[in-house]
């Protein structure tokens, strides 16, 4: 007998990154630059769903029309420019480049030479604000006059896909981006997939002998594979026109056994290819995952689902990326260079028995989706401890369920940052890390263009926030001997300088229950200028919405020396005027009287709580003011609790 199970639908958004311009002459020539404008550097990237049925594993797949042996002759991209001022008025009959084909070389796009030209001609330089416009595969009768665009609409007419749609192996993409003369250099033009939605699920089960053979799995198969109606409007459109070759995560310890399957289908005008409510979106043997809801899709959108068979628990992973085990927790890092990576746990994961070692997690969202981190164990020599070392440059920690964490740290550096989640959250970036958002810079550029590239990047990356959001930290035990420690049971130190002055750091809709505290018994004279708090051990940024429970008893330190007091978090005091860092609406066992933080249960929490399916996904996510609790609380009895507390 079938199980049947309902399963809730998430929506994420393949954002494209755009840039401003200015104004200067038309370009009027056919293929020959003028040196005097700006060269324009444009790389490569792909938004959200960047696949086709030979993985595009890099930017340069793009150039290759063979795959498995079989040549389909697709290949290379469509490169449009325009003056932003037509584009943004519909008008598109005079682009600045029409259709011409580039390859990719080293993730940057360049003109394709034709006979007689030089590497010289593969240069193309702007002189005005331009908006950019690129599809891929090329296709070459788009150049011919009768093919022109002459407003947006004409974009969707772009052929791009086979006759023979049996036979598709594309997955058709767009790119879109804004530049001028001043970012020209360090212009990324993200593709996405064209007239396509995609549909992600993930199976996860302790068991992996009932996992079917994934011949045996069919997704979505109430949606027509084939139209074969040639009078339709869709001229035998293949609407679900591609199944991935399941990935398989197999448990190595701590974790569980996942597959994860996807499909991509066609949206169009005429039929968008929408997902009912009660379609069956997954049959895998005994298992069939049903829509529980009416789903309207949209082009170039990711809709994810997520079962687990051994708990019977539905979730909805945020990330295509995923952690599955002690392993591949191990391993997550976030981004580097400008790319960020976010990632999704999903299941419980028990590390007992590993010596951990936390990374930094840079240009990265960790979701761990209210799954249990168990027996996290760590001894350390350095000065930034957690689960997390740092987290930095715009990276989000969220929905983490951290239980019982063991944390010693015995330290020589000249700062010790220890926390449950992270050491220290939005700190200065290294002369290392600066040197990383730079990497990317061409040769020959003049000091001054450098140094205004150079600014804005730095401005982008000290102007970020870290966050850390909807978090839970259950008895932790820390115990720390270093220098002018920040400790506190969420993070050590919150908040980083930028090029302001500033100090921006978000926590936000985030607990820990309980815990111990000690730091430094042996040794006061280590503690000058050091700074110990129930919840964060100094704060430069804000912290919304969150409270702590730990005691006064639980917490021990010498406290000669040290600047704080045993409260929810000390404020700037280290760099700043405490002004500079902001506490709203958050609560301590510890009597605190720093403005913004109320003692429980004298006083009590009135948040407000939500009752929709969590998580509530929108383009804004984690930057709103969407509340993440579930239930306030009852005074003495019950704290609050967060959304997805109550699966």
């Amino acid at each position: 007998m079938k199980r049947l199970h309902i399963i809730i639908l998430s929506i994420l958004s393949c954002g494209v990154m755009a840039m401003q311009g200015c104004t200067s002459d038309p370009y009027t020539g056919t293929g020959e630059w003028d040196g005097e404008g700006t060269l324009l550097n444009l790389s490569v990237s792909f938004g959200g769903m960047s696949t086709r049925l030979a993985e595009l594993s890099a930017p340069e797949d793009m150039n290759d029309d063979t795959i498995n042996d079989v040549n389909y002759g697709l290949k290379n991209v469509g490169l449009y420019i325009y003056y932003t001022s037509d584009y943004d008025n519909d008008y598109l009959e005079a682009p600045y480049v029409r259709n011409l084909e580039c390859e990719i070389d080293g993730n940057t796009l360049v003109p394709i030479l034709e006979q007689g030209q030089t590497d010289i001609d593969k240069n193309i330089y702007i002189y005005d604000r331009m908006t950019i416009v690129a599809f891929y595969p090329y296709n070459a009768d788009m150049s011919l006059e009768e093919n022109y665009f002459r407003s947006k609409a004409d974009e969707n007419s772009y052929y791009i896909t086979r006759q023979d749609y049996s036979e598709q192996y594309y997955i058709p993409y767009r790119a879109q981006a804004e530049t001028n003369p001043t970012t020209a250099y360090y212009t990324r033009l993200p593709f996405y997939p064209k007239s396509t939605y995609k549909v992600e699920i993930v199976i996860v089960s302790d068991d992996p002998s009932v996992f079917v053979s994934a011949d045996d799995v069919v997704i979505l198969p109430n949606i027509d594979p084939i139209t074969t109606d040639t009078g339709s409007s869709t001229d035998g459109k293949r609407y679900k026109w591609y199944d991935g070759t399941p990935k398989e995560y197999d448990n190595r310890g701590g974790g569980s056994n996942v597959r994860q399957y996807w499909t991509y289908i066609w949206t169009t005008d005429d039929d968008p290819n929408d997902i009912p409510r009660g379609e069956i979106l997954l049959e895998a043997g005994d298992l069939t995952l049903i829509a529980s809801q009416d789903v309207y899709v949209q082009e170039q959108y990711v809709y994810r689902y997520g079962y687990n068979m051994s708990t019977g628990e539905i979730f909805i992973p945020t990330s295509t990326d995923i952690v599955w085990d002690a392993q591949s927790l191990a391993d997550y890092k976030g981004g580097s260079g400008e790319v960020s990576v976010p990632t999704y746990q999903v299941c419980d994961i028990d590390l007992d028995g590993i010596s951990w070692e936390p990374n930094v997690l840079s240009l990265g969202r960790y979701d761990g989706g209210g799954h249990k981190i168990l027996n996290l164990d760590i001894t350390s020599s350095s000065g930034n401890v957690g689960l997390f070392s740092k987290v930095t440059y715009n990276s989000v920690v969220c929905n983490v369920n951290l239980i019982a964490p063991a944390i010693t740290v015995n330290s020589a550096e000249e700062t010790v940052a220890v926390g449950a989640i992270c050491g220290q959250l939005n700190d200065e970036l290294t002369e290392e890390e600066i040197a990383d958002l730079m990497f990317n810079l061409p040769e020959g550029l003049s000091e001054v263009v450098k140094a205004a590239i150079i600014a804005d990047l730095l401005a982008d990356a000290f102007n970020g926030t870290s966050r850390i959001v909807a978090c839970r930290v259950e008895d932790p035990v820390i115990t720390v001997t270093g220098n002018a420690p920040r400790v506190g049971t969420i993070c050590g130190s919150a908040g980083a300088r930028n090029d302001d002055g500033e100090y921006k750091s978000v926590i936000k809709d985030t607990y820990s229950l309980g815990g111990i505290l000690t730091v430094n018994t042996a040794d006061e004279s280590l503690n000058a200028g050091g700074y110990v708090g129930g919840f964060c051990g100094l704060n430069n940024g804000t912290i919304l919405r969150s409270y702590c429970t730990i005691t006064d008893d639980d917490i021990t330190f010498n406290i000669a020396g040290v600047a704080s007091y045993k409260g929810f978090t000390t404020m700037g005091t280290l760099f700043t005027a405490s002004e500079g860092a902001v506490l709203t609406d958050d609560y301590s066992i510890i009597a605190d009287t720093q403005s913004g933080v109320s003692q429980m249960p004298g006083s009590w929490p009135s948040w407000t709580s939500a009752t929709e399916w969590w998580p509530v996904l929108t383009t804004g996510w984690l930057t709103d003011d969407t509340s993440y609790w579930y239930s306030p609380g009852n005074p003495t009895a019950d704290y609050p609790i967060l959304q997805w507390e109550r699966r």
